[in-house]
């Protein structure tokens, strides 16, 4: 159940809006600008009316501000519980990675946590999601989705008003993007219903899928994998004499001598369907198998994981998707729709510029993997200037020709068990070579290769399921040139 909603679009809940020369408000474009510009030991209260939550059992609020200037060593975030400028509670937040959550009597500060250091706060001039949810009898406290505190709900919510709103200690200015309230639609609900903090974050989260090494994986297999692929010559050996670089740098590291600054952040483009996902793969195997990441694992997401519907909500998603890879490799793939022509004020650019931050804060704990079609991805470039400085590394990958498509469709009928006729070969070949000949930016490659592969499949199917039991093995396993005849 929806409680209270404020992306400040407008001013319909009518905050306050002053400028003075100790204190601005005023709506922005999407936010609400709170600037304190008095230096000193005071602070600065906006507040609004709220008295439809503080009795629940169980309610969420979701707070979306940015520190945008002004002094690292103070608090800035939300309040509660207020009936005059002398008493309130605040949960605040300063840009050197602290947080302090407090009561204020009469003026006199109540310390529930005194200024304790959190790393998942977004340091400096930055965007963080504070939280504060009740689950019953205990109110939880979360900072970018991670729970970092918890007290006895009789304690931070005997509130002595029903005022909520913003504070700022010393001179910072402060944009709040998005204050949203939720509550279960029944205390029945919130009952029955267990609590999930992860679950009730999914708005923040990314979404990606996690691929692991194999067990077992050694250098030797990461190298014969990779001569395995099919195609894209010229990659393969980019990426041998990589692999050779890096060797020899892991070498010098274990001999202590000195090692160059390298980055390991890499982009692959090219058609639709070359292998961008199994190379980033290899990549984040190659990585591992070096020393230079313990996991090695691949997260692999796109525009959908990481774009949020609000300014904020992207920052955390992409803040999300980062951590994730943490120790392996962060694979975007199509990366060029997070510069969309047609949208300027999309939030992918809020996207690139969170990556560019991160590629750059954590090199040496992870590699960004970005992969798109070609001029796409060199248009990408051209607008983001810092993305291209941090890849050093460019691989292009071709379309298939006619004989390595049909490789690959030899491979998709080995790794399955399935057995082709000459007579199949040979109807195979022409469509390819057809196929490549008409090809456009749009040609799927692999992707059409496997497409053949399990239409041809079903269409077998269909010819021998009436008498599979008078087939032997060799038989069931055939594909023949009239499985083909839907092509």
């Amino acid at each position: 159940m929806l409680i209270f909603e404020e992306h400040f679009q407008d001013n319909r809940c009518s905050w306050v809006t002053r400028d003075s020369a100790e204190c601005s408000l005023c709506m922005d474009v999407s936010h609400y600008i709170f600037d304190h510009k008095r230096a000193g030991e005071t602070y600065w209260l906006s507040w609004n009316s709220a008295e439809f939550f503080y009795e629940r059992t169980n309610f969420h609020i979701h707070i979306v501000l940015e520190k945008a200037a002004g002094v690292e060593d103070h608090g800035f975030g939300f309040v509660w519980g207020l009936s005059d400028v002398s008493n309130f509670f605040e949960f605040v937040i300063s840009g050197n990675g602290h947080y302090r959550i407090a009561e204020v009597k009469e003026g006199s500060f109540i310390n529930y946590t005194d200024w304790k250091r959190c790393d998942r706060i977004h340091r400096t001039d930055a965007v963080n999601l504070l939280e504060i949810a009740r689950v019953g009898d205990m109110v939880e406290f979360y900072i970018n989705s991670t729970l970092i505190d918890k007290f006895p709900a009789d304690k931070v919510m005997d509130v002595p008003g029903k005022n909520f709103g913003f504070i700022i200690h010393d001179k910072i200015k402060m944009r709040v993007h998005s204050l949203i309230i939720t509550s279960p639609d029944t205390e029945k609900d919130s009952v029955d219903a267990p609590h999930d903090a992860g679950n009730s974050k999914l708005e923040t989260k990314a979404s990606f899928v996690e691929h692991d090494p194999p067990e077992k994986d050694t250098l030797d297999a990461v190298f014969a994998d990779l001569k395995a692929l099919v195609g894209h010559e010229q990659t393969k050996r980019h990426l041998f004499s990589l692999a050779n670089y890096l060797k020899v740098q892991a070498e010098r590291r274990q001999r202590g001598l000195k090692i160059v600054d390298t980055s390991l952040h890499l982009m692959l483009y090219g058609p639709p369907g070359t292998g961008k996902t199994t190379i980033a793969r290899l990549v984040g195997r190659l990585y591992k198998q070096l020393g230079f990441f313990p996991r090695g694992h691949v997260v692999e997401t796109d525009r959908a994981g990481i774009i949020g519907g609000y300014i904020g909500q992207t920052a955390l998603r992409v803040e999300s998707a980062v951590q994730q890879a943490i120790g392996g490799v962060l694979f975007i793939d199509e990366a060029h729709a997070l510069a969309a022509e047609d949208t300027p004020n999309d939030f992918g650019k809020e996207a690139l510029q969170i990556l560019i931050k991160r590629m750059e804060d954590y090199r040496d704990r992870m590699a960004v993997v970005v992969a798109g079609y070609t001029d796409e991805m060199d248009r990408l470039l051209a607008l983001n200037p810092g993305l291209k400085s941090r890849l050093n590394r460019l691989f292009y990958l071709d379309h298939y020709s006619p004989n390595e498509l049909l490789a690959i469709f030899k491979k998709f009928c080995h790794d399955n068990g399935y057995i082709l006729d000459p007579s199949a070969i040979i109807v195979l070949q022409a469509t390819f070579e057809m196929a490549y000949a008409k090809r456009d930016k749009s040609f799927g490659n692999g992707r059409f290769a496997r497409a053949l592969f399990e239409r041809s499949i079903e269409q077998q199917a269909n010819r021998i399921v009436t008498h599979l039991r008078e087939l032997d093995d060799y038989q069931i396993n055939l594909i023949l040139a009239e499985d083909l005849s839907f092509m």
